[in-house]
């Protein structure tokens, strides 16, 4: 386990006003306690020892106080310390107080002053860590009473009851921290999205277009450009509009079906589910990049060719098929390529889906085209797999 909880990078500390709210509340506590021993230190049977220790708690205050200010110091030696500090007040109180104290149920020595190292652990490490640093103090607490009273009982749930309620806050503290980070990045990021796709509109689509219309308007070898033209004119167009595709606020999730369509050209056919396919977007920026392997490959070694690509999915896995009407792969070439030190397909595509888990089935022969069949198991698969027991 690490020292300490992940903070939110680029944000400060979220739970810093929680540090600044506990450090008040430190010195009400010691206030509180010099109180009330000054009032009573005369039938201390060592005022000596009593007067030390709480001259400890209060030195401990202003050094913890001020250790707590700094996130990075904010570790377990630290906060065990704070702890230790609190059951060593606790335990000195049955060799202060006189018999007749402790018969009539008077306070500990460091009174409620020992909360605070409680509601430090509770901040720290959640309700969790809040509710075990409790259960320290609790038994050590008890444990110095000659009588244990129900306004004792009592105030011992208090204690874990506020533990427990500062660790969730602390936690959800965090999480909205973590959350308001998250929007603020998605925020920027969209803000830089519509600026670059203002400025492909305004110059690179526009160019593009311009050629498409006068190739077209020229004939001959220069309406080859202007196909082309109006391919990557597409290609772009896709590309923008992919780049705005909603994201699943609960994380990571994107619609699959989306980044496939937005590959569609005019030679390059894309048939997907009416529905969205949310998958994590690591799953689809690999399947895509596969495919668009595969269509490379397409381009290259069977120019002119039309090429198509469907998703499909179901409870269990999801198949991208990509498939070609070229003159197909004559037998061994793969291999030779490999040989060669050209990798494309061997990693590109099948290596990718090994590495998601999945599998890439290729069938092609001379004169028949090639077809490619992607396979990955579902991601809800994958993770409640990853949750069964051994």
């Amino acid at each position: 386990m690490s020292d300490a909880p992940a903070e939110v990078t680029g944000g400060g500390d979220p739970t810093g006003s929680l540090w600044k709210g506990l450090a008040v509340l430190r010195f009400i506590l010691l206030a509180y306690a010099l109180a009330i021993n000054l009032a009573r230190w005369q039938r201390f049977d060592d005022p000596l020892v009593g007067w030390f220790v709480l001259t400890v708690i209060a030195v401990w205050t202003l050094v913890v106080t001020w250790a707590y200010d700094a996130p990075r110091r904010r570790r377990w030696p630290l906060l065990a310390a704070d702890l230790g500090v609190a059951v060593g007040a606790l335990l000195v109180t049955p060799y202060v107080l006189s018999d007749e104290m402790l018969a009539r149920h008077d306070f500990t020595l460091p009174t409620y002053w020992v909360t605070a190292p409680v509601l430090a652990w509770a901040i720290h490490r959640g309700w969790v860590g809040g509710v075990l640093a409790g259960l320290v103090i609790v038994p050590v607490d008890l444990g110095t009473r000659a009588i244990i009273t129900a306004t004792t009982v009592s105030n011992m749930f208090l204690l874990l009851l506020a533990a427990a309620v500062v660790g969730y806050t602390s936690l959800h503290v965090r999480a909205a921290a973590a959350e308001r980070a998250r929007a603020t990045e998605l925020a920027a990021r969209t803000a830089e999205r519509e600026r670059l796709a203002r400025a492909v509109h305004d110059g690179v689509l526009q160019v593009l277009a311009y050629v498409q219309r006068r190739g077209m308007e020229i004939g001959g070898e220069t309406a080859e450009l202007a196909r082309a033209a109006g391919e990557q004119e597409q290609l772009l167009r896709n590309l923008i509009r992919g780049q705005s595709e909603a994201t699943d606020s609960a994380g990571g999730q994107v619609d699959l079906a989306q980044r496939l369509a937005s590959l569609g050209t005019g030679d390059v056919m894309v048939a997907t589910p009416a529905e969205p396919v949310l998958v994590p977007a690591s799953l689809a920026e690999e399947l895509v990049a596969a495919v668009r392997a595969g269509l490379d490959n397409v381009e290259r070694h069977a120019p002119g060719a039309k090429a198509y690509v469907l998703l499909e999915h179901d409870d269990d896995r999801i198949v991208v098929s990509l498939r070609d009407d070229g003159p197909g792969i004559p037998p061994g070439r793969l291999e030779e390529a490999e040989a060669a030190g050209r990798m494309g397909v061997s990693r590109s595509i099948v290596g990718r889906l090994a590495d998601l888990g999945g599998s890439a089935t290729l069938t092609t022969a001379p004169g028949k085209g090639t077809e490619w069949e992607l396979v990955v198991p579902h991601p809800e698969v994958t993770r409640r797999r990853r949750h069964e027991p051994a």
